[in-house]
């Protein structure tokens, strides 16, 4: 018969043996290399140099964001320890709000990034980056997102993501924390 200590013991391995890395410095660089392929083939007019700069900050950042939030392979339960208190951050709109300020500053003019959310309302709710040629349709953009795999940046085209309608998140729902880089004339940074 399982005691309480015996059964949180169990928990206890269970979750620490699915704690997710973030791969090595190879592993990552090679992951770029694809991700830079996959942001180039969204149109000839996608710059190699911006498509490399994006790929190797989005998959550094992620794993970055990986340490510091020490995820675990299941993302849901994450959220859980998140929703009750055993762990401060790690919710997908965190993964999100923490990756793209590192994006944004790249200054990119042949790429776009979007802000999006999938299933706004729902207990389904999951936000993450959308990445577009400059110019291009939503539709027709890239999805990425670092909460999906703990760290290890998920990426796909929006199209195929069927699990997630992904849509731009509307202007009057961007993060507080983001307003100053995406609104800095209404909110100036200090």
């Amino acid at each position: 018969m399982f005691t309480v200590s015996r059964l949180c013991s169990l928990l206890l391995t269970l979750a620490l043996a699915s704690c997710v890395s973030p791969g090595t410095s190879a592993t990552r660089q090679e992951k770029a290399q694809r991700l830079s392929h996959d942001l180039q083939r969204l149109s000839p007019t996608v710059s190699a140099r911006e498509a490399d700069l994006l790929a190797s900050t989005a998959i550094e950042e992620s794993a970055k964001l990986s340490e510091n939030f020490k995820p675990f392979i299941h993302p849901w339960m994450n959220n859980g320890l998140v929703n009750i208190g055993m762990r401060k951050r790690g919710l997908c709109y965190q993964w999100r709000d923490d990756l793209f300020p590192f994006l944004f500053r790249l200054n990119l003019k042949t790429l776009e990034l979007h802000l999006s959310s999938s299933k706004r309302d729902t207990w389904q709710e999951h936000h993450g980056i959308i990445v577009t040629a400059k110019g291009q349709r939503f539709e027709d953009g890239l999805v990425i997102d670092p909460w999906r795999n703990g760290g290890r940046l998920w990426w796909g085209l929006l199209k195929n993501d069927k699990g997630h309608p992904w849509v731009p998140l509307p202007w009057k729902l961007t993060p507080m924390v983001l307003r100053p880089l995406l609104m800095p004339d209404l909110y100036p940074s200090h």
